[in-house]
């Protein structure tokens, strides 16, 4: 079905994004979490990286396996960006557009 980027944000209802990413794929989804620092805080990346048999971004300057910016290139390729959850810190970072913590 649709590729589904899962944005995990550091609250403290970031252990229940677990559950969104089984929910997604019992409807057939395939899912790829990318993290705040904040959210590693909360759960390690290992956790998503184990149920959803993907890598975790959790770095905006990391690069993918062709040299391209790994989350520039996710949005090129994904059809649906959730945000779960989103707490009022990125909510309102996300309405500014400051992008200073992934």
């Amino acid at each position: 079905m649709a590729l589904i980027a899962l944005g995990v944000t550091g609250g403290i209802g970031a252990y229940k994004a677990v559950e969104v990413v089984r929910g997604l794929q019992k409807r057939g989804h395939d899912v790829v979490a990318v993290m705040t620092h904040s959210a590693t805080k909360f759960v390690g990346a290992v956790t998503f990286e184990a149920i959803t048999r993907r890598r975790v971004i959790t770095d905006q300057f990391e690069t993918g396996t062709n040299s391209d910016i790994e989350h520039i290139a996710l949005a090129s390729t994904i059809d649906l960006l959730i945000v779960a959850p989103a707490t009022a810190n990125v909510i309102g970072k996300l309405a500014n557009g400051i992008a200073d913590d992934f």
